[in-house]
């Protein structure tokens, strides 16, 4: 069997989505500091836009990886048993750390076990670990997907075709995104059965199926994988321009409907139109720029975050608790923009240094996944290569 081309860029555009986050939460915490004023709130209004490919880029590169191993063929047991041990055991690990931290998770004895069970659930251990949940649901249905993907490529036989199923598919997701961003606030839509409402409505920013067009994105570039990166490339500058255009309108947005001269971050969600539009701009150029910068020496040490940047994940959210303490206690650093960047920088560092200490002790897999694994791989293809050919 041939063994497939590793996609090397996808390290350091899983770097990139890891830093974007990080500086994202670090932003949420800083602008809810006392005596924020407007400058530096738009400032990092203005940021956090830039910000914001980071969940759609995770969806991109899971269904990128997803649909270049496995487009043919699937033994779905031992495929969903390694994502369980890989995503889901950590997960649950620090899931059970972060309740275990909070004062008071649960109001009497009795409710212990049903608070530990929705918070899992839920992702509402903290406010971060909603990103497993939705992510692994495109695992858990990924067979569904690869029915309706190559469905859509069988129709697809030719240039006309490709064009009309791509505008088809993106126009359903932006009518499913306006559904979530318009139409269920203005109209208090509900469903009746509980379980629908709960999963379509309550908890919709975690629902996978409000994500579908960037995971199918990924399985476009996986299947075309030359074509794409070639077509990336040749295309930047019209990218490049589209994304600034988009990113002077949202940020239009974002001004337009804080209100009263604030600025609410909760306005720059991803499940809207415009945001949509500019998301997908931006995914193609941030993949653009890791083609490039992966042409520098110094790009190995994104990879090497990239490696580790599941586990930096789940951690990144309690470094950045205690971080912030310390910064607060010590008097430095824990205002201003500058304090937001050292803060960033510091709790980045921090979390690949804690996530890369635990994947290389014997049981560190279940505690930041395969990144180990990973690393090991890649040695072992980088000492093969002088006696290739």
């Amino acid at each position: 069997m041939t063994r497939k081309e590793r996609i090397t860029e996808l390290d350091l555009i899983r770097s990139f989505a890891f830093l974007a986050v990080v500086y994202q939460h670090v932003i949420g915490v800083y602008m809810r500091k006392p005596g924020v004023d407007e400058q530096t709130a738009i400032i990092y209004g203005m940021l956090f836009h830039l910000l914001k490919f980071a969940v759609p880029a995770f969806i991109f590169m899971t269904g990128l990886v997803l649909f270049y191993n496995y487009y043919e063929r699937i033994h779905y047991p031992s495929f969903i048993r390694k994502r369980v041990m890989e995503i889901l055991v950590p997960y649950g690990i620090w899931s059970a750390v972060y309740l275990a931290l909070q004062p008071k998770p649960w109001r009497a004895e009795g409710e212990t076990v049903w608070v530990i069970f929705k918070s899992i659930m839920t992702g509402t251990a903290s406010y971060h670990l909603w990103f497993v949940v939705m992510i692994f649901q495109f695992y858990l249905l990924y067979p569904l997907w690869q029915r309706v993907f190559r469905a859509v490529r069988d129709f697809a036989s030719n240039q006309t075709r490709v064009v009309i199923s791509i505008g088809f598919i993106g126009l359903l997701y932006g009518c499913l995104v306006w559904f979530s961003a318009r139409y269920i606030p203005t109209h208090g839509f509900r469903f009746d059965v509980a379980w629908l409402d709960t999963y379509w409505i309550k908890y919709r920013d975690r629902n996978a199926f409000y994500y579908f067009f960037y995971f199918l994105m990924g399985g476009l570039a996986a299947v075309t994988l030359a074509q794409f990166r070639q077509t990336v490339k040749r295309q930047w500058l019209w990218i490049s321009a589209g994304f600034v255009l988009l990113y002077g309108y949202i940020g239009y947005e974002l001004f337009r409907d804080s209100g009263h001269g604030m600025i609410n971050l909760n306005v720059a969600t991803s499940l809207k139109p415009s945001m949509f539009l500019y998301t997908v701009a931006q995914l193609l150029l941030v993949y653009f720029l890791a083609l490039w910068i992966g042409k520098w020496k110094g790009s190995k040490w994104f990879a090497l975050l990239g490696k580790y940047s599941y586990g930096a994940y789940l951690i990144h959210a309690l470094v950045l608790t205690y971080l912030m303490k310390g910064l607060t206690a010590l008097q430095i650093f824990h205002t201003s923009l500058l304090g937001s960047f050292v803060a960033f920088l510091l709790c980045s560092l921090l979390s690949f240094a804690i996530s890369y200490g635990l994947g290389r002790l014997p049981f560190g897999a279940w505690l930041v996944g395969a990144a180990e694994k990973k690393r090991k791989a890649d040695l072992g293809q980088q000492k093969e290569l002088p006696h290739a050919g």
